[in-house]
């Protein structure tokens, strides 16, 4: 049996995308996606928090980054992949691990609203608005690194 892994986010592009090569030649856009959620805090107030989450996409052309620009609200569909790091042995003696969450991308959905700060205030002609990456496996372990590059 198969276990359920998708997500699906809704938020704004935070800065705009950088384009990396990964050792295979492969182009892939980096950026920051802003998710706002909204709680009810003691007074009863309604207040949002923004959540910031590190996106890695593949490259499909130019004319696909060039839409990656901040403030340009987008929907992306994708799953969760966790990659453990063996860190070598302790102090202790025991073997020390670092686990980390990736989203993978397999779909972005560009939401054409209007012009807000450089994101593009409509779609340009013939373009298609739901963008499907182009490959086999979305995550193909390309991620972000601490220093905001790939590996």
């Amino acid at each position: 049996m198969s276990d359920l892994n998708t997500l699906t986010l809704q938020g704004r592009i935070a800065r705009d995308a950088v384009v990396q090569t990964t050792k295979a030649g492969k182009r892939v856009a980096l950026f920051t996606l802003a998710v706002n959620r909204t709680t009810k805090n003691e007074g009863g107030d309604y207040v949002e928090h923004a959540n910031f989450f590190p996106v890695s996409v593949f490259a499909q052309s130019d004319k696909f980054v060039s839409y990656l620009k901040k403030g340009q609200p987008l929907v992306l569909e994708g799953y969760l992949k966790q990659v453990t790091k063996n860190l070598g042995q302790g102090a202790d003696g025991k073997p020390k691990y670092e686990s980390r969450l990736y989203i993978c991308t397999s779909r972005v959905h560009f939401i054409w609203t209007g012009k807000k700060d450089n994101a593009p205030a409509e779609p340009p002609e013939n373009f298609d608005e739901d963008i499907i990456l182009d490959t086999e496996d979305p995550c193909e372990d390309v991620f972000l690194g601490d220093d905001g590059g790939i590996y």
